[in-house]
């Protein structure tokens, strides 16, 4: 209600009716006060006659089918309290600023509800001639009276109607303005350019858009009507303007190309319509800028064209399916990978060329994609040629809906046949063994799982055999790594020939292989299979044109008495394999808990060496080298001895090889070294008589590091002479890489240090081929002492090795001289040095010293 007051107010600005405008209106009318005093005179006399006379009033305008329908239906009591309401106010005299408010405020009602003028005359008429009447009636000889009220009833009706048509026209007017400037906007504002033309063909008018296009400036058609061609320099437009002006009928799609400047070719295709203004044909030009949906056209022409050619010539096979599987569209890159032309391919389905064991996962992501769960998938899956042959291919297929809604299928698939090859062929070397194409130590774990799970389901045994070839290093050292190999690949074969389809034998690395034994009944099994691979190895072999007999240890660990898991199981039969070693090889044993204690107590004697390097609990004992002519002490051998704290002392032969086997040799034989330079400096520095001093170096210590490196650091370090130090080698370190030896060996005599070889005649090697080593010293070993005065042969290689170190002009060395007897035959055969039992036991550093300084004999 608030916006028709304002609306009614605006309206009555815009027309100028204020309160003078009113006055004037009414001194015009000559309405004055004596009318409106005749008005409230007989307003009384009507008020009884209002009801009746709205019926009649409203049964007038409903009997009009045009106002009828115009008012609508249901609008009975609102028309008839309005009519009533009016007949009151008219006579009521008070014809101030809320009655012509009222007044304007129906007139614009009445344009808003398109009430043409012609009714309010009727209106008005029909209320004059009903007043009339009804006063004439009720003032019958009353002549003045009755003169008075009908002129006053006439001026006000006037002045009502006055205010009513006025603001009608006004509002109708002003309807019609804003209906024209909206039309204005919407052209202005129309994506498409417009473009009016007259009947002799001059630019009327166009809006923004054509103005923009044509890059016409602001102002030019108000300074001058130029002609459609020198608008838009276009024949074709211009002929077509003339057709359609002279025959009105419309022409579409004149296409006209413009110079766009900077922009390049611009599009615009015209629509052309004939209509009349003013009595006169005009024409207007619909102009819609198709530049880039031309050249989007063009670029999809050259997409088109560039697709039919990638997907002809791409190097992936590439398909379209129906949802039903057929094949809709292919290239020849698929026909290359199946072998199918591309119309032997339109024929079928891809049900019918996916291998069998394939399909059943690949329709369920057909369904899935059809279900809309997912919109693509990639897999590896064989399909199937036209030969029969079955190829790996990639495939990643997406869905997608065609034109008429129905799914299809875009199936990217590429040939991956030579990368599966080279795959099994990785994972096979992944999981056998390059020598002799056993498993590995990988796979055999993954079958030992697998035949634990089955036995325990089956309520059945598995047997796990450590297989150690027995002298394999001696057949490496002797004949080479090359025969070595060969017969590594040959105990390969025997033991697989020896055993079932369903049993796995693998290498575990170097001369090591386990065996997996399942589904056993029990012990005696596994007995029979070990008794036939030591049968079986045991057979002579030629390598290099020299005949050998192999021979293994085999540990036997058994599921589940033993162990529950693969790891357990290893570790038991490694220990086991021990005790087969221990019995001379060629032998096979089965876990006990003694050898699992024996392998804790080997564990746990590893930790006690590291801690004893920590805890500095090494020492070294000193045993006199004896000059047999003179019987005077000319030299020492240091030997390691172990005092735990608080503990008895370890023997040797019971921590050497631990410390050997987990390589702890290395750092302890690094401290012997520089503890027994620093003790030859000592004795030196006490004032005895030169003393020569001899080491041991194990194998890791010679071979595993830059010994001479090391050697000439600690000399230089301890202040020790090189002169006085004799580093001692088993022949077998020697034998292992001659090479490297020589080279290392001839660093050490370059210093000055002696070297010897020890344990001499319990290796391959011969004195001739000790011709090559800087060597100084020979020492026998005490094996060969110990019998030589009982055993012929002994005594015999004794006299022999003496006699040809001789030869050689090296000094020999006898270890382990116990008796006096022992000592005569060595003196009569001209050995040079002795060391034993029958001289000195191992003694400590002090008591050395007190012996040279008793000159003792």
């Amino acid at each position: 209600m608030n916006g028709l007051h304002d609306f009614v107010d605006e309206l009555a600005r815009e027309i100028g009716i204020d309160r003078e405008e009113v006055e004037a209106r009414k001194a015009f009318l000559e309405l004055g006060e004596p009318d409106v005093a005749a008005l409230r005179d007989v307003h009384e006399l009507l008020e009884c006659h209002r009801d009746a006379f709205s019926d009649r009033f409203y049964a007038h305008l409903m009997s009009f089918p045009g106002l009828r329908d115009m008012l609508g239906t249901g609008a009975e009591a609102r028309l008839r309290h309005l009519q009533a309401r009016y007949f009151s106010s008219l006579t009521a005299g008070e014809y101030g600023e809320d009655y012509m408010r009222e007044r304007l405020r129906v007139g614009a009602t009445h344009q808003r509800i398109g009430l043409d003028p012609k009714w309010y005359i009727g209106a008005y008429r029909k209320y004059l001639s009903e007043l009339v009447g009804m006063l004439e009636r009720r003032l019958q000889g009353q002549p003045e009276r009755f003169h008075a009220a009908v002129d006053a009833v006439l001026k006000i009706v006037c002045f009502d109607m006055g205010l009513a048509l006025d603001t009608y026209f006004h509002a109708s007017q002003r309807s019609s303005l804003q209906n024209q400037n909206y039309l204005e906007q919407v052209i202005d504002g129309m994506p498409a350019g417009l473009v009016v033309v007259d009947a002799e063909l001059r630019v009327s008018s166009m809006n923004r858009m054509m103005a923009d296009l044509l890059g016409v400036p602001d102002g030019l058609l108000q300074e001058s009507r130029l002609q459609l061609e020198e608008l838009i320099p276009s024949p074709e437009l211009v002929n077509r303007a003339a057709e359609a002006l002279a025959s009105g009928a419309p022409h579409d799609n004149v296409l006209v190309t413009l110079d766009g400047g900077a922009d390049g070719v611009r599009y615009v295709d015209f629509n052309i319509r004939r209509t009349r203004k003013d009595g006169s044909h005009i024409l207007l030009l619909i102009g819609q800028d198709i530049t880039f949906r031309r050249k989007a056209r063009l670029r999809l022409q050259e997409s088109e064209e560039f697709f039919r050619l990638t997907f002809n010539q791409a190097a992936v096979g590439i398909v379209l399916l129906g949802a039903d599987g057929r094949v809709l569209r292919t290239n020849s890159k698929m026909s290359q990978i199946l072998g199918y032309s591309e119309i032997e391919l339109l024929q079928r389905f891809f049900q019918q060329l996916t291998c069998e064991e394939d399909l059943p996962e690949e329709l369920a992501l057909n369904a899935r994609l059809k279900t809309g769960e997912i919109s693509d998938y990639q897999r590896e899956k064989r399909l199937i040629r036209r030969d029969g042959a079955q190829v790996w291919v990639s495939v990643n297929v997406s869905s997608m809906r065609d034109a008429n809604g129905n799914h299809r299928f875009i199936c990217v698939i590429k040939d991956i046949q030579r990368q599966k090859k080279a795959e099994e062929a990785l994972l096979r070397m992944a999981n056998h063994d390059a020598l002799t194409g056993l498993p590995n130590r990988i796979l055999m774990q993954d079958r030992l799982g697998q035949a634990i799970m089955h036995a325990h389901r089956a309520g059945r045994q598995v047997a796990l055999m450590f297989i150690d070839l027995d002298r394999f290093k001696h057949v490496n050292d002797s004949l080479g790594h090359d025969a070595g190999d060969a017969l590594i690949v040959e105990i390969a074969r025997r033991l697989s020939s020896s055993l079932r389809e369903s049993d796995t034998v693998a290498r575990q690395g170097g001369d090591e292989f386990v065996v997996v034994l399942p589904d056993l009944a029990g012990e005696e099994d596994a007995a029979k299979v070990a008794r036939k691979l030591l049968d079986n190895l045991f057979q002579p072999m030629l390598l290099c044109g020299q005949e050998v007999f192999p021979s293994g240890s085999i540990g036997i660990a058994m599921y589940p008495r033993d162990g529950e898991d693969s790891a357990t199981l290893l570790k038991c039969a490694d220990s086991a394999m021990y005790g087969s070693k221990g019995r001379g090889g060629n032998h096979y044993s089965f876990y006990t808990a003694e050898m699992g204690e024996q392998a804790e107590l080997h564990l746990r004697m590893e930790g006690a060496l590291q801690r004893a390097l920590q805890r500095e609990e090494f020492l070294l004992y000193y045993q006199p080298v004896v000059d047999i002519g003179s019987g005077l002490v000319t030299g020492v051998e240091a030997l390691l001895r172990w005092q735990p704290l608080g503990r008895p002392m370890v023997s040797p032969a019971d921590f050497i090889p631990l410390a050997e086997e987990t390589g702890l040799i290395v750092p302890i034989g690094d401290w012997v070294l520089a503890t027994a330079m620093r003790q030859q400096v000592a004795w030196r520095g006490a004032g005895l008589s030169p003393l020569r001093i001899s080491v041991n170096l194990s194998a890791r210590q010679f071979l595993g590091q830059d010994v001479a490196q090391r050697v000439a650091a600690l000399l230089q370090e301890t202040g020790c002479d090189p002169g006085s130090l004799t580093l001692e080698i088993t022949e077998s370190v020697l034998m292992e890489n001659p090479m490297a030896a020589t080279e290392t060996m001839g660093r050490l005599a370059a210093m000055g240090v002696q070297l010897a070889i020890d344990d001499f005649g319990t290796g391959y090697s011969s004195l001739a081929s000790l011709k090559r080593f800087p060597i100084h010293s020979l020492k026998i070993d005490r094996s060969f002492v110990m019998d030589l005065t009982q055993d012929a042969d002994d005594a015999a290689i004794v006299n022999a090795v003496i006699a040809l170190a001789h030869s050689m002009k090296l000094n020999v060395i006898a270890e382990g001289v116990e008796t006096s007897e022992q000592l005569a035959f060595l003196q009569q055969h001209g050995c040079d040095q002795m060391q034993g039992y029958c001289f000195s036991r191992p003694v400590a550093p002090e008591s050395i010293e007190a012996m040279l300084r008793m000159g003792v004999r």
